[in-house]
């Protein structure tokens, strides 16, 4: 668990963390780390792999490298929604 998404995002961005999924975030938790994200060379996307809008709510952020594969995770074990 960590406390703020936007960190979380930064960290995925510099190549601290390689992915990080959560569900339930607002567009201010995750619009700007979207971008910082993505500026890096990363990958956001909703949890069913669908592209990223500010009206997405449970997303996966990864480095880009691995984001099908923990999509492919995240479904066979049914956490794609709540």
């Amino acid at each position: 668990m960590f406390a703020s998404a936007a960190m979380v995002l930064s960290w995925i961005a510099c190549g601290r963390l390689t992915g990080y999924f959560s569900f339930d975030l607002n567009s201010w938790d995750i619009a700007a780390g979207e971008v910082i994200v993505t500026e890096a060379g990363g990958r956001i996307s909703n949890l069913d792999g669908s592209d990223y809008t500010t009206e997405s709510r449970n997303i996966l952020a990864s480095n880009g490298l691995v984001h099908d594969e923990v999509l492919g995770i995240l479904e066979e074990a049914g956490a794609t929604s709540l």
